[in-house]
């Protein structure tokens, strides 16, 4: 077998703007006397509410002391197909706080200076009285967009699915996300800390910042919140407060010291450090300590020791090295690509707090990388929390995303391997419709991330009176999905790896975790003589993704974390009895309900590793500017790759495939704060097409770029395939990493060597008070030809192509 291709590809930079949506719809009649005088009615009453507040404030605070703002909540006028037209308030020095769903309607939380209240009146009275030049209402699409409007309360701010308490005085646990767009970062801070004494409000010592957001977990009630609330004008959302799950397998011996002893290692010379951040680690297990580093086990909490009472850590570090230790201790011999470094993040005893895990995750990454530094290093984390938002991003995974992209401050991309999360066993009994609605755990949502699911990999029952619960290759009993998740998120999880099975006894209608359907691993009780521990589900299957990692990036240790994620994802395949559960996949929602169980499937090692056998992969790793310093679309990338046209028209009708994965890492924008593009969570995003067979690079570009089409009014526009391929350019577009497949004959494929990577909006678009619009984003792509034949005389070819050129960089001509 022979490697991949890297290629630097001739290729050509052209001005770009995107093709726009040409959408028409009828606007519905709406009352202006009447609507005018409700809102107006609304406004004065949400006046009224908050002068009454001045009672509090007068008592607490000196008049220069006293919030200059108040927080009103505008309602979505369900009666309109208009969105609330955000632009309008922060045109007039008002501050957009945070967008929410309250009672299935679009509630907008907007900060108001004291002195803009009228402004908002003379909106709505020009809304009234005054008429535009097309004799439409003056400001229409804003005060129509508008239903009613109150006094920020902070049930406004909620942003989560669960219900808050309905007794004012319970003590919770919350995330308070403050607003700093306008205000100094470290005075924002003094004042939170401030006001939270006064209102009572209980602060926790950890502090997580983002792009114009300042986190802090909170002990309160909602009636110290509320006081909270008239002391600051800043609060932008409420969420729950995050604890991580502590519930693990009962681990239990299965081999002997002698197994351990009978196992031969072979380790490379540039092995992959993969951190573990879990319950610890026992190093001293004969298994574990020759490939674990003494100086990199430490905790998070420093009275906390680093052993692992849990075993849940130690189980995690065996799979990293070994894989299953089934297989390794049946061959005897196995290669160990990684090393093991651990940051206990969780207690030995007792519930685990609430906490700013994002902070604490941060705090053991620089850790870390500060005892040990290195350019290449994989996170595992095979822990998650309970909390669910459908896909929105939360603080953790956020921190996940700031870690995983880099920023101007740091500038060490980092992969991230974490697990689904697993369902409640109590569901098990209704699988797999209780995995549909079992929905991927906190942080797995983070963009940047790897989310790793599992399916049943073990079918071999012995246990008398259990059958299994799923079929061999069938998704996982407990592995959960995003199928439940908004439409516009990414994809999870991303792949899908062995997680063991469960058996089922019908006549108690009861799950059991059974030993022969586990993968085999370290345990932490060696010294007792439980050398190995039985484990499954999404844990296993983190493990065994890292122990993947290690092997391919060990292999391509110059590759970008961008571009191992890629062949990573590139390189899987769905197993035969999930893909029959969604057959056929002949309409786009079947692939959709696919991609939301089980990712992209299970990576393929061979597929990922080599070229030549099932597939000729071509690997890119370039950059690109997505937006001028003027804020706009800047260019897009016209590549012409090294393309093995004479071999395909060779085969031929014969049906081959086309595979395209681009990956990339988002700066995330956390915060709930609506549809503009300053608002968005990702910093940018990236996209590809190829051209058609039978279309030139001219009318290829023409098809995706409106600046070029309107310089080139001559030149025919041509048609796309996309009903060939298997995704289709509006399903892929989710996420940071964008992997689809064509199918289509082998000379349609000869024609098809032109490919566009081109930008689409994020906010660093809009930041030019930091010159963020004219950020560099950095990008992997590849591409891969997958026929019958043997594919050796394809790769053969390319290299021949690439001899020719001389790997010289040149200019596409269209």
């Amino acid at each position: 077998m022979k490697g991949h291709i890297k290629v630097t590809p001739s290729y050509r930079l052209i001005d770009f703007s995107p093709i726009p949506l040409s959408i028409t719809v009828e606007r519905k009649p709406v009352n202006r006397n009447a609507h005018f005088a409700k809102l107006n009615q609304s406004l004065k009453l949400a006046i009224d509410e908050f002068k009454k507040s001045d009672d509090f404030t007068d008592f607490i605070l000196r008049d220069e002391d006293k919030p200059k703002h108040l927080v009103l909540t505008f309602k979505e006028n369900v009666d309109v197909d208009d969105r609330i037209a955000l632009s309008t308030l922060s045109s007039h020095g008002m501050t957009l706080l945070s967008v929410n769903n309250v009672e299935g309607r679009t509630v907008a939380n907007v900060s108001v200076p004291i002195e803009k209240i009228s402004k908002i009146d003379e909106i709505f009275n020009e809304y009234l009285n005054k008429e535009t030049k097309s004799q439409e209402p003056k400001n229409r699409k804003f005060v129509e967009s508008i239903s009613d409007i109150e006094f920020g309360s902070i049930r406004s701010l909620w942003i989560s699915p669960e219900a808050l308490p309905d007794d004012n005085k319970e003590i919770i646990n919350v995330e308070l996300w403050f607003d700093f767009s306008k205000t100094d970062k470290d005075e924002t801070v003094h004042r939170i800390h401030q006001a939270a004494q006064l209102a009572g409000v209980t602060l926790k010592q950890h502090t997580l910042i983002f792009k114009e957001r300042i986190v802090k977990l909170a002990y309160a009630s909602l009636s110290q919140l509320y006081n909270l609330q008239l002391l600051l004008e800043n609060i932008a959302e409420i969420r729950p407060a995050q604890t991580i799950s502590n519930t693990f397998l009962d681990m239990n011996p299965a081999e002997s010291y002698e197994w351990v002893g009978s196992l031969k290692t072979r380790k490379i010379s540039n092995p992959i450090p993969v951190c573990v951040l879990d319950t610890g680690i026992n190093s001293a297990h004969p298994l574990l300590q020759e490939f674990t580093p003494e100086e990199t086990v430490i905790s998070s909490e420093p009275t906390w020791s680093t052993n692992d009472i849990k075993g849940h850590g130690t189980a995690v570090s065996g799979i990293v090295l070994y894989g299953d230790l089934k297989l390794a201790l049946q061959s005897g011999v196995t290669d160990i690509t990684s090393t093991i470094e651990s940051v206990k993040i969780l207690p030995d005893e007792g519930e685990n707090d609430y906490d700013l895990y994002g902070a604490i995750i941060t705090d053991a990454v620089y850790n870390i990388e500060a005892i040990r530094p290195s350019q290449k290093r994989i996170y595992t984390m095979a822990v998650t929390s309970g909390y669910k938002l459908r896909g929105i991003a939360s603080s953790f995974s956020a921190a996940i995303d700031v870690l995983a992209s880099g920023s101007p401050d740091d500038d060490m991309k980092r992969i991230f391997v974490i697990s689904a999360g697993n369902m409640d066993p109590k569901f098990l009994k209704d699988y797999p419709e209780s995995n549909f609605t079992s929905t991927i755990e906190d942080p797995a949502n983070s963009y940047n991330s790897i989310t790793v699911g599992y399916w049943a990999s073990e079918g071999n029952i012995v246990e008398k009176g259990y059958r299994l619960l799923a079929d061999l290759t069938d998704l996982g009993p407990s592995s959960t999905t995003s199928m439940s998740w908004i439409s516009s998120s990414p994809f999870k999880p991303d792949v899908i790896f062995e997680g063991g099975n469960y058996g089922f006894d019908d006549e108690y209608e009861f799950p059991a975790n059974l030993e022969e359907l586990s993968l085999l691993t370290t345990s932490n009780e060696f010294i007792d003589g439980k050398f190995f521990a039985s484990f499954i589900e999404t844990s296993a299957a983190t493990a065994l993704a890292s122990n993947f990692i290690s092997k391919l990036w060990s292999q391509y240790p110059d590759y970008r974390p961008e571009t191992i994620r890629a062949l990573l994802i590139h390189s899987a395949e769905w197993p035969q009895r999930i893909i029959e559960r969604f057959s056929p996949l002949k309409n786009k929602q079947s692939v959709s309900n696919l991609l939301r169980v089980a990712g992209y499937g299970q990576p393929n090692l061979s597929k990922a590793l080599t070229s030549g056998d099932k597939s000729v992969n071509l690997v890119v790793e370039d950059q690109i500017q997505p937006y001028t310093p003027e804020g706009t679309m800047n260019k897009m990338v016209l590549y012409s790759l090294p393309w093995p046209s004479e071999e395909l028209e060779k085969l031929g009708d014969i049906e081959v495939k086309l595979r395209v994965t681009l990956s990339y890492f988002i700066e995330p924008n956390p915060g709930e704060r609506g549809w503009e593009n300053k608002f968005k969570y990702t910093s940018h995003g990236l996209r590809f097409d190829f051209n058609c067979a039978g279309e030139e690079s001219g009318e290829f570009v023409a098809r995706i770029n409106k600046k070029y089409r309107n310089s080139n009014p001559d030149i025919d526009i041509g048609d796309s395939d996309s009903d060939k391929w298997l995704l289709g350019p509006t399903m892929r577009n989710r996420g940071s990493i964008h992997s689809d497949v064509w199918v289509g004959s082998a000379v349609e494929l000869a024609d098809k060597k032109y490919i566009a990577v081109y930008p689409v909006s994020g906010w660093w678009k809009e930041l030019k008070k930091e010159n963020r619009q004219s950020s560099i984003a950095q990008f992997s792509l590849v591409v891969s030809i997958e026929t019958p034949e043997n594919n050796l005389e394809l790769h053969n070819k390319i290299s021949q192509i690439l001899e020719i050129d001389t790997s010289v960089q040149s200019v596409v001509s269209i």
